[in-house]
């Protein structure tokens, strides 16, 4: 039987266990879900229909190419000053 301070732990690691579901299903790549191919010698995890359109993150493994494509998701679009 769980004591009174046994069950407080267990309710705060189901309350993280949870946080990180949600921030898992939150991710970029699972909400948008681009398409993850072979590019070369990387991968590619590509939303739109092409790298200067869309959003792409490369990587030596398909899940270093989805956390770039998470991290690039994120990322400012910085304009050139001639074409301000």
């Amino acid at each position: 039987m769980l004591s009174r301070d046994d069950s407080s732990w267990v309710a705060c690691r189901m309350i993280e266990s949870v946080n990180i579901i949600e921030a898992e299903w939150t991710r970029p790549v699972i909400l948008y879900k681009p398409r993850i191919f072979r590019d070369g010698n990387q991968w590619c995890a590509l939303y739109g229909e092409n790298v200067q359109e869309g959003i792409a993150g490369f990587g030596s493994s398909p899940a270093e190419a989805a956390l770039r494509f998470d991290s690039e998701w994120f990322s400012k679009l910085v304009i050139p000053k001639e074409e301000k």
